[in-house]
């Protein structure tokens, strides 16, 4: 008796487990993104509301890099976060010969504003030819700048790696960027500085090349 009493209980934690994994299963299904139970126009309805959920978070943080760039500095022993922003005036057929001011804003007590003025020259890694259209290229930027926090002066080299959209007028770079400033006060410490975001700029505002692809 005591025997067939186990199996009851057994059977009855069979079923109540079965039932759980069912109701499981079925939830997992209706939360997919694709469920091949459910008829075709709910499965596009689910795959619709994924997207639009996802495109505005996208446009969201591409505005945000576009407007901003977030940047993390090693000073004094000490890390810091701000956000900094970089336009640049091109020549050449690319713009690739570049000038840049940038701004950084430091979160910090002292000294949080920063000022850069700097020269650039982007090796373009894509055979891309002269065009009045947008063009597309992987890019190696080299530059060096003058630093200051309007308390004390520097200068250094920086390196960025990155994407670029551009042509002869118009510079979208989006990019990763590393730099070091030494300080020529001794009072004050050197800056190493990472950043990543996109870099806008025009080129040659004083010069139609008049380019045409050639056919």
């Amino acid at each position: 008796m005591l025997y067939i009493f186990r199996i009851l209980i057994l059977t009855l934690i069979l079923i109540s487990s079965s039932n759980s994994y069912s109701q499981s299963f079925d939830t997992t299904l209706l939360n997919n993104s694709y469920n091949p139970i459910l008829s075709k126009e709910k499965n596009e309805l689910l795959i619709t509301e994924s997207e639009s959920s996802v495109i505005p978070m996208a446009i969201g943080i591409w505005s945000f890099l576009y407007l901003f760039n977030p940047t993390i500095q090693y000073e004094h022993d000490k890390i810091r976060g701000g956000l900094t922003k970089e336009v640049s005036l091109g020549f050449g057929y690319f713009g690739e010969y570049r000038l840049g001011v940038e701004y950084s804003y430091i979160f910090k007590e002292h000294q949080s504003s920063q000022l850069r003025f700097s020269v650039h020259y982007d090796y373009l890694m894509a055979d891309i030819r002269p065009s009045n259209m947008l063009q597309s290229s992987g890019v190696i930027s080299i530059g060096s700048g003058l630093f200051t926090d309007f308390d004390g002066q520097g200068v250094g080299p920086e390196v960025a790696y990155g994407f670029s959209i551009r042509n002869h007028k118009f510079l979208f770079f989006p990019h990763v960027k590393l730099r070091h400033t030494f300080m020529f006060e001794k009072r004050k410490a050197d800056i190493t500085d990472f950043s990543f975001g996109i870099i806008i700029g025009i080129a040659n505002p004083f010069i139609d090349l008049k380019i045409r692809r050639s056919h």
